[in-house]
């Protein structure tokens, strides 16, 4: 029983739900996390999770299937908030419902701690000077992680992702101690991006862009990443000439981006969400079914990037493409996966425009 929210959730009614029709079951055991109001960052007033939508769920649900497979219990429960939250809101529960006390706190335990360390959850909190900061890897929960023979020898998969004023993406949050949830994930500040510690600015200033969001569960008040890449093309001087959010379907992607393309004559088109490796993540096939040239360069270099950060990049399918002189860019759906991503070619966009126009190398 996996389920990611945004809103709060009742610990009464999650734990009636785990036992419900379930005669055998003799005792439940619980871990509830909660933010707390303090970390090595100073004193916190709020929290914000974010997660790599699909993947996250997926990853859960192999964790559950694990602890299935090894201890003798009915059920497992997941339930993990994402999105802002305060001192004292819930942020994560696991549960394991059995006949007998110890498989039911084994499982519970195995659950949580693999959790930490292995789901693609991001997170910053804010102190009460009103700054944002990335939480970077959790030592304890790595500790706690080494106790299971299946993570010892595990190189976590979160590392970071980067793409926000401190580090990234990240990490433990979970607890109140903030840090239980995220491994290690964030933690590579952009600096290690060429295109962030080149001395020259980025500059896309005379550039027509579109930003086009694929999901089929937000719509454009959660469209958090296209949000945030409006803000970047801003940021590099770009026109932001058309935006919009569609459902997962290729043909309606494909017909998106070749009319953004032909009509409203873009320079480029930044998509965003549909690039990993689920049964409706769809992107490159229809980035693939309208473009002609394909960069390889670009997706090689953003899944270079999104490895100093987290192991799961590897799962991000997107392609970087040209149809005729407009150059389509797939990023993840994550806002810090998407912003990161970009990051990591946006000095090479004008260039690559450039050449398309029938220009030559600087």
């Amino acid at each position: 029983m996996i389920s990611i929210v945004e809103e709060d959730f009742s610990l009464e009614e999650a734990l009636g739900r785990l036992v419900q029709d379930r005669p055998t079951v003799g005792g439940v055991t619980h871990f509830l996390g909660t933010v707390r109001n303090h970390s090595a960052n100073g004193t916190i007033t709020d929290l914000e999770l974010e997660h790599y939508p699909g993947m996250t769920e997926a990853e859960l649900g192999r964790i559950e299937q694990r602890a299935l497979d090894r201890f003798d219990v009915d059920a497992i429960l997941v339930i993990h908030r994402v999105g802002r939250m305060r001192v004292g809101d819930k942020i994560v529960l696991t549960a394991a419902a059995a006949s007998h006390r110890a498989e039911a706190f084994d499982a519970c335990r195995y659950v949580i701690d693999h959790l930490k360390v292995t789901a693609p959850f991001w997170k910053r909190e804010r102190t009460t000077d009103g700054i944002w900061h990335w939480v970077r890897s959790c030592p304890g929960c790595e500790a706690a992680a080494s106790r299971w023979d299946d993570l010892r020898d595990l190189e976590h998969t979160h590392p970071v992702e980067a793409s926000a004023p401190d580090t990234d993406h990240g990490e433990c949050a979970h607890d109140h101690d903030h840090d239980h949830h995220h491994h290690d994930h964030h933690h590579h500040d952009h600096h290690h991006h060429p295109a962030e510690s080149d001395t020259q600015p980025i500059s896309w200033l005379g550039l027509r862009c579109g930003i086009l969001t694929l999901s089929d569960s937000r719509d454009r008040s959660r469209d958090g990443s296209g949000d945030a890449l409006q803000q970047l093309v801003r940021e590099y001087g770009g026109e932001l000439a058309v935006r919009t959010l569609i459902p997962d379907d290729r043909q309606r992607i494909a017909d998106t981006l070749a009319d953004w393309a032909d009509t409203h004559t873009l320079d480029v088109i930044l998509t965003t969400g549909g690039t990993g490796p689920g049964p409706r993540d769809v992107t490159p096939e229809a980035t693939r079914d309208v473009c002609d040239r394909v960069l390889d360069g670009f997706a090689e270099q953003i899944r270079r990037a999104g490895l100093e950060q987290v192991r799961s990049a590897l799962f991000t399918r997107g392609v970087s493409a040209f149809r005729k002189r407009t150059l389509v860019i797939n990023l993840p759906g994550s806002r810090r996966g998407a912003t990161h991503s970009l990051k990591a070619v946006a000095d090479l966009v004008p260039h690559a425009i450039r050449m398309a126009h029938g220009g030559g190398h600087e």
